[in-house]
């Protein structure tokens, strides 16, 4: 079996973690529009709309769409063969394709570190992501470090790829020393790795005046104590999966692929302020359910994520396709 990977934005951040990820695969090959000579053509989502002519043109080959990010490559999924999605998230949406899905989490090739955790004046809790997540947390994860920053001596490690902040900002917490760290491939070993908590905040704004809409006759039986969670679609264990390469433990906002894997000794989630201030107080006040959590996290990435049983079972999956 041949396969060919191709891209006109092999730059864009998810083209080149799952090319990163796919190298391993002996019978892949990159960049290669001689689709007539391969059983199977990758398109990242970026390129989902010459799907249709790669079909009509090469109709024996099967056709697979890696990471159908949005609801408008709908039309081009029907030319094709499968889905590449990355979280359960995807899965449920794309079951509109009606198209074989197989689940590949993609994310930054680093390497597996060990951490010692030990006791320790100041904790560093870190972040990674895109600066939406960041201002989303400001009603649920940065009241509870500013409420835990007047017991204890904290820093935010932020790492993206924007501007330093100004301390302006709706999620910059209160009594919490904040560090900006530039985005890049070495800094998730350099200056990530030095967090002593991974924090995950995932969920979106949520219109609250939505809710209030719905008391009308009690139609729908609303009570302010119900939980009202917004997500996209693409969210997925990406973001989780790099701190436990790094050894580190992780809080995560309530999303089905953080309350699916984050169980017990693998992790917490949070949703409201409360939550956030007593999962990270038990991370912070025992540098040994630190050292358990993060070593049971990296075990859980070896066991599923790791990119060789990833790859191995792609292959298995598409064997079964060209047949």
């Amino acid at each position: 079996m041949k396969i060919v990977f191709n891209t006109t934005q092999p730059h864009a951040p998810c083209s080149m973690f799952y090319s990163s990820a796919l190298k391993g695969i002996p019978q892949i090959t990159f960049h290669d529009l001689n689709i007539h000579n391969y059983d199977v053509a990758l398109f990242m989502t970026y390129d989902h709309h010459i799907i249709q002519q790669v079909k009509q043109r090469f109709p024996n080959t099967k056709i697979g769409l890696i990471d159908p990010r949005n609801h408008k490559v709908y039309q081009s999924t029907k030319y094709c063969d499968f889905l590449i999605i990355d979280s359960i998230e995807m899965e449920d949406y794309w079951r509109i394709s009606k198209k074989p899905l197989f689940t590949y989490v993609e994310y930054p090739n680093i390497p597996y570190l060990q951490k010692q955790h030990t006791e320790k004046d100041k904790i560093t809790i870190g972040y990674h992501g895109n600066q939406i997540h960041l201002e989303c947390m400001a009603e649920t994860v940065t009241p509870a470090l500013s409420e835990l920053g007047k017991e204890y001596n904290l820093e935010l490690l932020v790492m993206h790829n924007g501007k330093k902040p100004t301390g302006r900002e709706s999620w910059y917490p209160d009594n919490v020393f904040v560090r900006h760290v530039p985005w890049s491939m070495e800094n998730y070993s350099k200056e990530l790795f030095k967090s002593d908590i991974g924090i995950v905040p995932n969920n979106l704004i949520h219109n609250t005046n939505s809710k209030i809409e719905n008391k009308t006759n009690n139609n729908f039986n609303y009570s302010d104590d119900d939980y009202s969670l917004r997500f996209k679609m693409p969210s997925n264990p990406g973001r989780f999966v790099i701190f436990g390469k790094l050894n580190i433990p992780v809080v995560a906002d309530f999303y089905p692929s953080a309350i699916k894997y984050l169980q017990g000794s693998n992790g917490a989630v949070a949703c409201n302020t409360a939550g956030w201030y007593y999962q990270l107080k038990e991370l912070i006040n025992s540098s040994s359910m630190r050292q358990l959590r993060g070593d049971a996290l990296q075990g859980l990435i070896r066991e599923k994520f790791d990119f060789e049983i990833q790859n191995e079972k792609f292959i298995n999956f598409l064997e079964k396709i060209v047949k």
